[in-house]
């Protein structure tokens, strides 16, 4: 394998959110990214690379993503100045509060009043579902490959799949695995490759999933929207770019869905969002509310990103964070249109099909947005959050 070798790109053509896509993007490339660079005052990005080889994959993988994101405009819905941000270092405060535990990878656990606040933000998300008379629903963290290949997950968004898997059922297996994790200087861990059944099954890496096959030849009574909320945990992997409570492997997502004709979808997906929007003006934070995409990185689906926006059928409610330079998404609010719908058959009682859209909020991310904002002692938290957390 030749030596670590340095690429560089022009990018002043594009926008800060097309840099932001396209850098975001990069994350997904693989292990022969080593480094990303990008001077924002030259518009040139420099990706150093583990070696030649490495070199054609991320040179087409750049000119396919800058000739895509060139469209990438910024479109602001809404927008709310906080009267007041107390910043600071805040990844240091939480690594030195003692109520956060790491314990892997993207794997964040919570304890104290960071956990009492992220139970202020759960509440406050489910209080919105309550709101549009959404039913409550619960799912199971795994979910079959057979569902998600039926959505067509796998064609979109294949680099967040975590899969499940085990051992197989033979006592020869078995018995060998329990012998070499005996052994000295295993540290309790056997060999593992080569033994496992194939994975059926994946953690599933949206709340929602699961609802639109619940769906399935559905139809709507005339005027109906259905509407069902859930929580739970989500899981995404996201190579090297995880950050604690910003960017997690396992994640927790109270999600809104509506099932309906299209003027009533759009409708109560505005209600959301302004709901959402008043509960940050409520509590002084710092956001905007503006247009957005999905992450598609592949080619296929590359071109979808462009859809999203002309479409104006995502947006995003993003944190301006004092400590970084790019602000974080913590909600969603998306128009599906008939995406799911015509995979299991949901329709109006016109016989058309119906439309759905899914509203998501990121509790943790509200979580650190939050923190990121107004700091962790409640003394400078408003009034409504620090009784409520205590």
């Amino acid at each position: 394998m030749s030596g670590a070798v340095t690429r560089s790109f022009d990018l002043g053509a594009l926008n800060a959110e097309g840099v932001r896509a396209l850098l975001d993007g990069l994350r997904t490339v693989g292990e022969e990214v080593r480094g990303v660079g990008y001077d924002a005052v030259a518009g040139l990005l420099t990706v150093e690379l583990t070696g030649e080889e490495a070199v054609p994959e991320v040179e087409r993988f750049v000119v396919a993503m800058r000739r895509s994101v060139r469209f990438i405009s910024r479109k602001i819905l809404k927008e709310n100045r906080a009267a007041t941000l107390v910043g600071g270092p805040v990844d240091e405060a939480l690594r030195a509060c003692g109520d956060l535990q790491f314990l892997g990878e993207g794997l964040t656990g919570l304890r104290g009043r960071v956990l009492a606040l992220f139970r202020f933000f759960e509440r406050e998300a489910k209080a919105i579902a309550d709101e549009f008379g959404a039913e409550d629903n619960h799912y199971p963290v795994m979910i079959p490959n057979a569902l998600l290949a039926e959505m067509g997950y796998f064609g979109h968004f294949p680099q967040h799949v975590t899969f499940c898997c085990h051992l197989p059922d033979s006592l020869p297996v078995l018995e060998a695995v329990a012998a070499e994790s005996k052994q000295p200087g295993l540290h309790g861990l056997p060999r593992l490759e080569g033994r496992l059944d194939p994975p059926k099954h994946v953690l599933t890496p949206g709340v929602c999933l699961p609802c639109y096959v619940q769906q399935r030849d559905l139809v709507l009574g005339p005027g109906e929207v259905r509407t069902l909320t859930m929580q739970n945990h989500v899981f995404r992997y996201e190579a090297n770019n995880f950050r604690p409570l910003a960017r997690g492997w396992d994640f927790t997502v109270r999600d809104i869905v509506f099932f309906g004709g299209r003027d009533e979808v759009e409708r109560r997906r505005a209600g959301v969002m302004e709901r959402a929007f008043a509960f940050c003006r409520e509590l002084d934070l710092d956001v905007t509310l503006e247009l957005a995409n999905d992450p598609f990185f592949l080619d296929a689906s590359r071109d979808k990103a462009v859809y999203q926006r002309m479409g104006e059928v995502k947006y995003e409610l993003l944190f301006h964070l004092p400590q970084r330079p790019e602000p974080l998404a913590a909600s969603s609010f998306n128009l599906h249109r008939d995406y799911y719908t015509a995979i299991f058959n949901t329709r109006l009682a016109t016989g058309d099909l119906a439309e759905s859209a899914c509203m998501g909020f990121g509790l943790e991310r509200w979580l650190y947005g939050f923190l990121s904002q107004k700091g962790l002692d409640p003394a400078n938290w408003p009034k409504r959050v620090a009784d409520a957390v205590g």
